[in-house]
């Protein structure tokens, strides 16, 4: 089985932020990038929070002029970048849940992907996804490239598919709930919220999920290319897990989209 049988039978779940009119100019660009892959999906489902909620009706018409059909979901509260994802992730999740949809393709506004990910050939599992390491995950192996990839998992949360039938949930809400009241009264709150709660990571949650449903998983990345990415981290002294700006496999989270794209 290839990708794009995945993806034909998948809701494609995108998240995002809107802080301001321009960042429509910009996601429109990505879309624009992505349509040949999108259009392939079986439903676009959309999550946004923004700086101003007003903001919403010029980000709906943009999804509704290229998606018709497309699903537009909107928080009524934006709790910040780390709460804000996990309360995104599980608003697309707990929509395919409600409407019984066996396949979510879990993705982000700042994503890019080729058609060339249509011929990534996967074998049945119950998750597909990008794993996420950084320098100092690298550090904790003593850099031994074969031991990460048969023991290191830390999926990436913002490109993977799961199958939502045989899946719980997500992020746990009233923990989210009880550790976002909790930093509001901590003085001078850095944002970082692993600083105070040790584990507290969407990556973490995610790999929790895994585990917890006992779901069988597949690395998107072959073992050729991730051996490449690894020496790259490893020269470059890359801290960050979530390979920014790092074209592999033909699926790039693009952040910084005025830097250049390393291409594996």
């Amino acid at each position: 089985m290839n990708l794009k049988q995945l993806i034909n039978k998948s809701v494609c779940g995108i998240i995002g932020y809107i802080s301001s009119i321009s960042d429509i100019d910009v996601l429109e660009q990505y879309i624009v990038y992505n349509l040949s892959v999108l259009k392939e999906c079986k439903l676009i489902l959309v999550a946004t929070n923004y700086e101003n909620i007003n903001l919403s009706t010029s980000n709906d018409a943009l999804w509704k002029k290229y998606f018709p059909d497309c699903i537009l979901l909107t928080s009524k509260v934006n709790r910040g970048h780390n709460f804000g994802t996990a309360d995104l992730d599980n608003m697309v999740f707990d929509w395919c849940k409600e409407n019984n949809e066996e396949w979510l393709f879990k993705t982000a506004t700042d994503f890019i992907f080729n058609t060339s990910i249509f011929d990534i050939e996967i074998k049945e599992a119950d998750f597909y996804y990008m794993n996420g390491i950084g320098y100092g995950g690298m550090v904790r192996y003593d850099f031994d490239i074969d031991k990460i990839i048969t023991e290191d998992f830390f999926p990436q949360t913002n490109f993977y598919f799961i199958n939502v039938d045989k899946t719980d949930y997500i992020n746990n809400k009233q923990y989210l709930d009880e550790t976002y009241q909790h930093v509001q009264s901590i003085p001078n709150y850095s944002g970082k919220i692993w600083e105070y709660f040790q584990g507290w990571e969407c990556e973490g949650f995610l790999k929790q999920c895994i585990e917890r449903n006992k779901l069988s998983k597949y690395h998107l990345i072959s073992q050729e290319k991730y051996s490449i990415l690894l020496e790259i981290i490893k020269k470059y002294n890359i801290h960050d897990p979530s390979h920014k700006n790092i074209m592999i496999e033909g699926i790039c989270h693009l952040q910084f989209p005025n830097q250049q794209i390393i291409e594996i």
